[in-house]
């Protein structure tokens, strides 16, 4: 899954949150999505360790970060609706 849909869906869920519907968010689903996200996390690690472009390496760090930032935010769904 691109990061884009990881974010995407993560969205989805937290307009359900602020909408109430706590109910129809699956903490399995949520989980998914998090597995996904620490997935791209390793790809990126591994990607930086072996970038030697400056540019790239940059525009890989960035990506990490965002890629934190909704692992985080996840990790905060699951405990919210379970």
């Amino acid at each position: 899954m691109q990061l884009t849909k990881s974010i995407e869906k993560l969205k989805k869920y937290y307009g359900r949150l602020e909408a109430g519907k706590t109910k129809k968010i699956k903490p399995s689903h949520v989980e998914k999505v998090a597995n996904k996200l620490l997935a791209k996390e390793h790809s990126l690690l591994d990607e930086i360790a072996t970038t030697k472009k400056a540019s790239k390496k940059e525009r890989l760090e960035q990506k990490l970060v965002t890629t934190r930032k909704q692992i985080d935010r996840a990790k905060w769904l699951l405990e919210k609706i379970g």
